[in-house]
């Protein structure tokens, strides 16, 4: 339906926007408040949500490249390098000339290591200049001026070498979020936590006699990360995707009964098979990419 649109008096036409111009005229000369900055000598003061070049906290990345996986342009790369302090690391570098600056990579971030500054003096005239490596955009002590908007809360880890299955954890827990599952081929059972409804209470770490289960602040993720799966059929445990996973969310254990009899009619060593704890894991696909007999499957993740 089309408004008809009604006639306009002289008053509308005329009078009406030469007083507007006068309330602008005497507000910028005479009051003296300009609407403009005299930049660059003037700067305004930008709100800390603003997206601008990227800083990168090297003590809290652990190098999942979450940020990699979800860039729409593609523009971001895992570095190899060396540090004195944390020995040999791969950390992400960007490519600002290819940069939406859509913050993505900062949201994803498991750790929060991430951020997205108020610096926006970045032009340049050089492509290279754009490039930049992981060290370009190292900044540790950025983090701790930043406040940040995602809630975290401390939950409870598990460290699956040092449990043995003793169930106190689950059994402790108020809110029954613990139950313990048989793991495929192995004799044993491993606590799986229902984080959802975790309350922090701490019980089930008090109640670990072995410490297997420790305190963890988790930072809540905007996006919803896949979750791997093991085809234990094609598992030759090899250790590639355990070796391979920042989280250390895999774990290798021997299956009994698997061993091979030698030609000496000695028996060799068991086979191993990956366990996963995926109350740690961070939905990388760093070890399905690691996987080279296809036992890992991760949908919506590419090789």
């Amino acid at each position: 339906m089309v408004r008809e649109r009604g006639k306009v008096s002289f008053f509308g036409y005329v009078v009406r926007p030469m007083m507007r111009t006068g309330r602008q005229f005497v507000r910028s000369l005479i009051l003296g408040r300009p609407n403009t900055v005299l930049y660059p000598h003037e700067k305004l003061v930008l709100p800390q949500v603003y997206r601008g070049k990227h800083t990168l906290d090297f003590k809290k990345c652990i190098g999942c490249g979450n940020c990699l996986n979800i860039c729409p342009n593609e523009c971001m790369w895992l570095e190899k390098i060396e540090d004195p302090e944390l020995g040999k690391i791969e950390r992400p570098g960007v490519d600002l000339g290819r940069c939406l600056f859509c913050g993505f990579c900062a949201e994803v971030c498991p750790t929060v290591a991430l951020h997205l500054t108020t610096e926006f003096e970045l032009a340049d005239r050089e492509r290279e200049s754009f490039v930049l490596s992981p060290k370009d955009i190292r900044d540790d002590a950025f983090a701790s001026t930043f406040k940040e908007e995602r809630q975290s809360r401390k939950l409870p880890y598990l460290d699956l070498s040092k449990c043995t299955s003793c169930e106190k954890c689950a059994e402790e827990c108020p809110e029954m979020c613990i139950a313990m599952m048989p793991i495929e081929k192995v004799d044993k059972k491993k606590p799986e936590i229902n984080l959802a409804k975790c309350t922090s209470c701490e019980k089930c770490i008090t109640a670990c006699p072995e410490n297997a289960l420790v305190s963890t602040e988790v930072y809540e993720s905007y996006f919803e990360t896949p979750e791997p799966r093991l085809l234990l059929s094609k598992c030759t445990g090899c250790s590639a995707c355990a070796r391979a996973c920042p989280t250390d969310a895999i774990y290798m254990m021997e299956m009994p009964g698997s061993e091979k009899t030698l030609k000496d009619g000695k028996k060799g060593k068991p086979k191993k098979r990956a366990v996963f704890v995926f109350e740690k894991c961070v939905g990388c696909g760093r070890c399905f990419k690691a996987c080279k007999f296809g036992a890992i499957e991760m949908p919506g993740v590419k090789k």
